[in-house]
């Protein structure tokens, strides 16, 4: 009968120190379950100071305030230069009209676009890299609308 008691008690203890095991955690039968979990909770969430979903509501919001400082230079609305463009008017026809040359109308430009700039960059919308860029094109004669609207060739 001790040989019967003997291997039943080392079971039960074996059992018990797997138990505890479990319970503090050192033998884990759910690990991949667990991983999985923690994986899953680890994924990126968009911060709400990171770049809109849209690639191009950036280039959306500088054309918007590039136009705006153009119709400004200009002395008219942004309306009236939409209008006037889609008449197959340029910009250099009306900054000619205004007495202006290309490179003063460049330097007005830059001036007048840089406070509208300032706030994309301040709302976070585009970086200050690309606000240095689109003001220094633009003061080495690359003006928008300069030779009028281009379409796309189909």
């Amino acid at each position: 009968m001790k040989h019967f008691i003997v291997p039943t008690l080392v079971r039960l203890a074996a059992g018990g120190g797997v138990a505890a095991m479990l319970a503090l955690g050192a033998v884990s039968t759910a690990t991949p379950v667990l991983a999985a979990t923690t994986t899953a909770a680890k994924t990126p969430t968009a911060h709400p100071s990171a770049k809109p979903a849209d690639n191009r509501q950036d280039r959306r919001q500088v054309a918007r305030v590039i136009v705006e400082a153009e119709a400004d230079v200009l002395g008219i609305k942004p309306e009236e230069l939409r209008a006037d463009l889609r008449a197959g008017k340029t910009v250099s026809q009306l900054a000619e009209a205004r007495g202006l040359t290309k490179d003063q109308f460049a330097d007005r430009l830059a001036n007048q676009a840089k406070p509208g700039l300032d706030k994309l960059v301040d709302s976070k919308q585009i970086t200050a890299d690309q606000e240095a860029k689109v003001l220094a094109r633009i003061r080495a004669g690359h003006i928008p609308f300069w030779d009028g609207r281009h379409h796309k060739q189909a």
